[in-house]
């Protein structure tokens, strides 16, 4: 339920965003960016990735969003470091707090942990 908050809110966000370099445009790259670093994140967890999950969302949507700013730039655009940088400050954000509070915690053997878990039959 909480996911569908966080869904509507972005999406209201992004609405007015256009092409430009004004405070909307440079907030839906930070919500895309937050919304695909939390979606790979949570898809690298999925998959058996779980020690470098976070790096891993961080990766693939700050990759995809230079990506799709080599691809303005051959279209003949000009380059826009303000947008790769808002999406990769967004794909921090989404990728850190989903890999922290949204997903369960990794316990990595090198950390040495010992746990203890006693049941009680009445």
């Amino acid at each position: 339920m909480r996911a569908n908050h966080v869904c509507v809110m972005l999406s209201l966000l992004t609405a007015s965003a256009g092409a430009n370099d004004s405070f909307n445009s440079e907030l839906s790259h930070f919500a895309g960016g937050a919304a695909m670093g939390a979606g790979f994140t949570a898809i690298a967890d999925h998959y058996g990735y779980r020690e470098h999950r976070g790096w891993i969302g961080f990766g693939v949507s700050t990759g995809i969003g230079i990506a799709a700013e080599l691809v303005e730039q051959a279209s003949g655009d000009d380059f826009s470091a303000l947008d790769a940088g808002a999406n990769a400050l967004g794909a921090a954000v989404g990728a850190y707090s989903t890999d922290r509070w949204w997903l369960a915690p990794v316990v990595l053997p090198e950390a040495h942990y010992v746990g203890l878990v006693s049941n009680y039959r009445f």
